[in-house]
């Protein structure tokens, strides 16, 4: 049996296991009640927290499984889905970006919920990158209602150059939402304020909003070639994607409203669509890197 065939078998065990749970809950809820209606004298509330306990555990057991699941899963199809594309790599399937390190970027507004997993970092054609599924919501609650407005699920990458940014500069698609602009006078000290820039290429503007501290920085990074490299990475991600340089990173934001590494146990597994489906998120890193390879002097020293 290999690693695949394995992974299916647990996988239809987890679903049973889940199955069986699911009808001992609803039998210790319903037979009490049928109990009680013939038998009132007879009855104890207790009768009910009885009979759904083997109903609770097996959903602890399935709920453990699965975690288990969807590491092994994790595991299996990014180490094959990587294997050769990059010059070194790491995957840490619990991992992800620090809430404190995205927050200091200044570039994305951070709401009260917040998590990051899935991290993969290591090295393509000499450029360190990390990448990692994210989600950041804004969650209210008035006692009566409660809203939650997601601000991003998709997935953050970050890029490490030698060359240190002079200001922060930031390209959002128009269909990003929940950047944090740094716009507003009321908001942003001077020494942290952006302004809107328009550029020469009159489609990139009908594409993208740019934002940034000091307009001779912004047009030293944004050349026609990275803008063209940039309208080419709008159709290769098919989400609205946000770019930030600041410090000395480069780091793209994808809106994809998806988490794109996580398994279900409910679809049989299809080995080489998973890989295939995995292969092409990861892929979008070498995608960066090779079209900022055009301009490399801009991201050195």
């Amino acid at each position: 049996m290999n690693d695949w065939e394995r992974l299916n078998k647990t996988r239809k065990q987890l679903v049973t296991l889940g199955i069986v749970g699911l009808i001992l809950l609803v039998a210790g809820l319903i037979l009490p009640i049928v109990i009680m209606a013939k038998h009132p004298l007879f009855f104890n509330p207790f009768f009910i927290l009885f009979g759904m306990i083997p109903g609770v555990v097996c959903w602890l057991i399935a709920g453990k499984g699965n975690a288990a699941y969807r590491k092994e899963y994790k595991a299996l199809v990014v180490n094959r889905a990587a294997t050769g594309m990059f010059d070194e790599y790491n995957y840490y399937p619990g991992m992800g970006f620090d809430y404190k390190e995205i927050q200091a970027t200044g570039i994305m507004y951070m709401g009260n919920r917040y998590k990051s997993e899935d991290l993969v970092e290591g090295r393509y054609r000499g450029v360190p990158f990390r990448r990692a599924d994210m989600y950041i919501a804004q969650h209210t609650s008035t006692g009566k209602s409660s809203h939650t407005t997601v601000y991003l699920r998709g997935t953050w990458m970050v890029f490490s150059y030698n060359k240190s940014f002079v200001s922060d500069v930031q390209v959002a698609s128009k269909a990003f939402g929940f950047s944090n602009k740094k716009t507003s006078r009321l908001f942003n000290r001077s020494g942290e304020r952006r302004h809107k820039l328009e550029t020469e290429d009159l489609e990139f503007n009908r594409m993208f909003d740019v934002t940034c501290q000091n307009d001779a920085e912004a047009f030293y990074l944004l050349t026609p070639r990275v803008m063209q490299m940039l309208k080419l990475l709008q159709a290769d991600f098919m989400h609205p994607f946000m770019v930030g340089f600041v410090n000395n990173s480069l780091h793209i934001a994808v809106s994809s409203g998806k988490d794109t590494m996580e398994p279900t146990i409910y679809k049989a597994l299809k080995p080489e669509l998973e890989i295939e489906k995995t292969r092409r998120e990861l892929r979008a890193i070498c995608n960066v890197i090779d079209s900022l390879a055009i301009d490399r002097d801009i991201f050195k020293e």
